[in-house]
């Protein structure tokens, strides 16, 4: 499954696309499972700079197969990758 990319399942890509869109960090109701990422008490590695439930802009996406690295810049103003798991699209142009 695919936040940005419709059907990646179907036509799984590897590579990089410099895209323009905006993306939703899921909020610890919608995913749960990603609260370790933000607990700083767990062992997962820790995600900075992103605040869940927030509006991102994205600038580029990375295939690896049928899944991608979202590009986004933080709320520091610094570009940082993150799974596409984390995210709702709100946007997109290809």
């Amino acid at each position: 499954m695919s936040v940005m990319m419709k059907n990646i399942d179907c036509h799984p890509y590897t590579g990089v696309r410099n895209v323009k869109g905006k993306v939703r960090v899921k909020t610890s109701e919608e995913a749960p499972w990603l609260d370790c990422y933000f607990d700083e008490n767990s062992n997962a590695d820790h995600v900075y700079g992103v605040t869940r439930g927030k509006v991102y802009n994205v600038v580029r996406i990375e295939g690896f197969g049928d899944c991608e690295d979202v590009t986004i810049i933080d709320d520091n103003g610094e570009e940082q990758e993150l799974g596409d798991f984390f995210f709702d699209q709100v946007s997109l142009c290809l």
